[in-house]
C-alpha cells in the first residue's frame, strides 16, 4: 500500500525559512522525499510502500525541521 504525506511549515521570516531550506537540501535527495521553498513557507511532501515507512518519514522530517527551528531561536536569544 502506498501513501502519502504533505505539510506546510511557515516561519517568522523568508530568511528563517531559507536557512532551514539549506540544512535540509542534503537529505532532500532521499527519492521519496520533496521539499519547496517558497515564500516564508517550506513544503514537504513524502511518499512511501507502506504505513510504518510513511510514519518514519513523517516522524523524521518533523523533527528535522523542529531541531531547525529550535537552534534558529536559540541563536536568536543570545
Amino acid at each position: 500500500m502506498k501513501g502519502g504525506f504533505s505539510v506546510l511549515v511557515k516561519f517568522d521570516s523568508r530568511e528563517d525559512a531559507e536557512v532551514t531550506y539549506r540544512a535540509l537540501k542534503v537529505e532532500h535527495s532521499q527519492p521519496n522525499a520533496k521539499l519547496y521553498l517558497d515564500g516564508d513557507t517550506l513544503r514537504l511532501i513524502l511518499q512511501a510502500d507502506g504505513l510504518s515507512s510513511l510514519r518514519a518519514g513523517v516522524n523524521t522530517w518533523l523533527r528535522l525541521i523542529k531541531v531547525c527551528k529550535d537552534v534558529e531561536e536559540s541563536v536568536k536569544i543570545k
